[in-house]
């Protein structure tokens, strides 16, 4: 979010100020008063106060943090002070892992009093800004937009928490009765109504345009539509694997299923809306797909398909994603923090893939595929899959080489006459390191494991190793066993680099000279509502509403507008388009493993059915690494099965060393082939469990206000 630069004013740091002391009948000159906020320059002021403490989670959340520190936190996790954000929940379904993150991050709990302070103020100002008739010409935009805020704030507590309390005035204590702050908690389909109410208000008082990272009416638009497709998606599937809680006749957690299709048809609506405004739309700018999906993020100020940014800059506010998610060799400090894994990468079009949908790049006669060069696999996938990750052997940070693989095939094996049949076990089941707690192939190798025994490879254990102890060929010519950026593949204490065979590209900006990589630099903006998402939510509702009955919605066939909201997005994308309506079916979904049912890609996503299935796909490849995917296997209410037992999976490149050419930086390039298995580093199972579907209230929260009742399983 843009902080707004201003004088004395711009210091408007303590906001709880602007209430506790302005009803004092002598103001000392050092607090700021109501004739200061009350006038166009403060209440600028003051939104910004409020849009810096929004619970957004961007490039400074981290669930291991409780975030701003003092008096006015925001707590949750939110606005980690050093900007150095290491730990979140991209780890935690299947989009990624790295080697601080290899159990199961969730979102830290505890988020609630920062989230009220923020609505007191939203509600003072609500309250207060009739009372000033000079500014009612644009009092009615300020009140729509601080209710937005509110709504904003309210969504992120309903998602944890279910029904809360409707505070909608600024509460003062009466010290001789507490308990006129006391206020009991809605039922949780009430909550997910008063939310959408201040939405539909906001959408009606602000203007169609704001400035950058201020909301404006097809902002709350867009936030609608993700909040009304959660609160959908909640009463139809939410009693199925979390029952309902009820308390003295208040539905605190859970929401009936009858009100599943009002609720699609209001995130159906109000993203129809932002496309009938016309200001917004996939950017399609560059022609080549691969990097005009990258420029998405790279150039997000400057396109319209950002909806809604929170802004960086140097003089207000800095973060640390370029450092701490770059490969190590690529910045001066932190690095490895990005490492997306395979179960991800296998939902991309233009992979080899066997019946489960699993990375298969085997022959007919069983052996692996031997690839020319480092970059041929990834010349078929798809742009938006080359766009989202680093590829080996292209140039990044100005001339900077990415090398990596897991290791090299000796010399004394020729990749045109020397095949080898798969020498681990791929089931994501089980360990498979490649260390002596390898599980190996025994049908191909009874006798032994040729990687493990380095009969035929040979890798390095320590990366930091990899210049001083390389692999010396008969010619003289030395050759990093996993080069510069490969991964490590036994346990040391040294920093490692990937742990699944990837590196993320999306967020980073890939043209920042090492020198400047560094921590507290970097000013990329976050991107918190883009277009493909609006239209992601309106194909899921439009699909949701036509398979319980309702073919058509205000003149539109639903089953088509999907259709075409999906090759929307799969166009520019560069994957394969859907051939018709009748793919997005009530067919069974793909499965994987031991789950009866077809396979087939896109098996990792978990659905009630193969048209969900394809739109709930479309949203992993499209929204990784967005802070989306964690809270839509909540509101799927599938993570519980889909993350159950998991091991990450990572895709290993192996090198022959016998014809590889080496540039004059000493990278080599040769014939390779990949090894698709559990993540070494990452190795550990991990589980949801089904009671962390909802958040219990504070305990703190509960002691201070007597008429809030806890949520179950607490």
């Amino acid at each position: 979010m843009k902080k707004i630069h201003l004088t004395a004013v711009a210091l408007l740091f303590s906001l709880s100020c602007l209430i506790s002391c302005v009803d004092l009948d002598i103001t000392p000159t050092s607090i700021i008063t109501e004739r200061d906020v009350y006038n166009e320059t403060g209440i600028k002021a003051y939104m910004a106060g409020m849009y810096n403490h929004l619970p957004m989670e961007d490039f400074k959340y981290d669930t291991n943090s409780d975030g701003q520190a003092g008096d006015d936190q925001i707590g949750g996790g939110y606005n980690v002070g050093n900007g150095i954000s290491v730990w979140n929940f991209w780890n935690s379904t299947g989009e990624m892992v790295n080697r601080n993150n290899t159990n199961l991050p969730l979102h830290r709990r505890g988020y609630w009093k920062g989230g009220f302070q923020v609505i007191r103020r939203v509600n003072t100002l609500i309250n207060n800004l009739p009372n000033y008739p000079e500014l009612e010409a644009e009092s009615k935009s300020w009140i729509g937009e601080a209710k937005f805020i509110r709504a904003y704030i309210y969504f992120q507590l309903a998602k944890r928490y279910g029904g809360l309390p409707k505070i909608f005035e600024a509460q003062t204590l009466d010290p001789s009765d507490e308990s006129t702050l006391w206020v009991p908690r809605e039922s949780h389909a009430g909550t997910y109504d008063f939310i959408l109410q201040d939405l539909n208000e906001a959408i009606e008082s602000m203007p169609e345009t704001s400035e950058a990272g201020r909301a404006n009416k097809y902002v709350a638009a867009a936030f609608k539509s993700r909040v009304a497709l959660y609160a959908g998606t909640t009463a139809r599937y939410g009693s199925m694997k979390f029952p309902d809680w009820e308390v003295d006749g208040v539905l605190l957690q859970g929401i009936p299923e009858n009100k599943a299709n009002d609720y699609f048809k209001q995130a159906w609506d109000a993203a129809k809306l932002v496309a009938d405004g016309g200001r917004y739309e996939l950017h399609r700018a560059n022609g080549d797909k691969t990097e005009n999906y990258a420029e998405v993020w790279e150039k997000c100020d400057a396109n319209k398909e950002s909806i809604w940014l929170r802004k960086y800059d140097f003089n207000m506010a800095v973060h640390s994603f370029n450092s701490i998610m770059a490969p190590p060799r690529m910045c001066t400090e932190g690095g490895d923090r990005y490492n997306p894994t395979l179960d991800w990468v296998e939902l991309f079009d233009g992979l080899p893939l066997d019946e489960k949908g699993n990375f298969s790049a085997f022959d007919e006669n069983g052996n692996y595929i031997v690839y020319d060069n480092c970059l041929q696999l990834w010349d078929s996938a798809e742009p938006r899959l080359r766009a989202n990750i680093l590829i080996p052997g292209t140039l990044y940070k100005g001339g900077m080489k990415l090398d990596l693989r897991a290791g090299i095939i000796k010399e004394a094996y020729d990749p045109a006459t020397d095949r080898f049949k798969k020498f681990t076990v791929d089931d994501g089941r089980e360990r498979q390191g490649l260390n002596s707690g390898s599980v190996w192939n025994k049908t191909a190798y009874p006798d032994g494991n040729p990687f493990r025994n380095r009969t035929i490879f040979d890798w390095s254990t320590d990366p930091s190793a990899n210049q001083t102890d390389p692999y010396l060929r008969s010619d003289g010519q030395k050759i990093f066993k996993n080069g510069l950026d490969g991964p490590r593949v036994t346990g040391t204490t040294n920093t490692s680099n990937t742990v699944t065979g990837f590196f993320g590209r999306k967020h980073l900006n890939i043209t920042l000279p090492k020198s400047e990589t560094v921590n507290h630099t970097s000013t990329q903006s976050w991107i918190e509502i883009r277009y493909a998402e609006v239209l992601l939510n309106r194909a899921e509702a439009a699909i949701e509403l036509s398979q319980s009955g309702e073919a058509a919605y205000n003149g539109t066939n639903l089953l088509q507008d999907a259709f075409d909201c999906i090759n929307n997005i799969r166009d520019r994308a560069g994957a394969n388009l859907l051939t018709g309506t009748s793919e997005l079916s009530t067919e069974p979904a793909y499965t994987r493993w031991t789950n009866p049912g077809p396979k087939g890609q896109g098996a990792f996503v978990e659905a009630p059915n193969r048209g969900l299935q394809i739109v709930r796909v479309e949203r992993y490849k499209e929204l990784a690494f967005e802070s989306k995917i964690y809270w839509d296997l909540l509101r799927w209410f599938t993570y519980d099965t889909q993350i159950r037992n998991y091991f990450r999976r990572g895709l290993y490149p192996i090198m022959y060393a016998k014809g590889a050419t080496v540039d004059e930086n000493g990278i080599p390039d040769g014939k390779y082939i990949y090894d698709a298995k559990s993540a070494d580093e990452a190795a550990g199972q991990v589980t949801f469990s089904v009671n962390n579907y909802y958040e219990g209230i504070p305990t703190d929260e509960l002691k201070n206000n007597p008429l809030l009742q806890k949520n179950r399983n607490q």
